[in-house]
């Protein structure tokens, strides 16, 4: 039982790092699309900050169950 645990959580955090891979993606392509904009949509710029949010809250997380990026996906 204490196996299945560790590799539960051990599948857990790969994929929480994958996540956080991803978003971080997402808010760059955000992030780039509202430097280009000469006034971007107020839509935009909440959708901007939705991401920047989830994406911090996906940091901490991880920095709360102690892992980092360095997992072989």
């Amino acid at each position: 039982m204490l196996f299945q645990k560790k590799k539960i959580r051990q599948s857990e955090n790969e994929q929480l790092v994958y996540l956080i891979q991803r978003m971080k993606e997402e808010l760059d392509q955000y992030e780039r699309l509202v430097e280009r904009s000469i006034e971007p949509p107020p839509d935009v710029l909440t959708e901007l900050k939705r991401k920047r949010a989830k994406y911090l809250f996906l940091l901490k997380e991880a920095r709360d169950r102690r892992i980092n990026g360095h997992h072989d996906l």
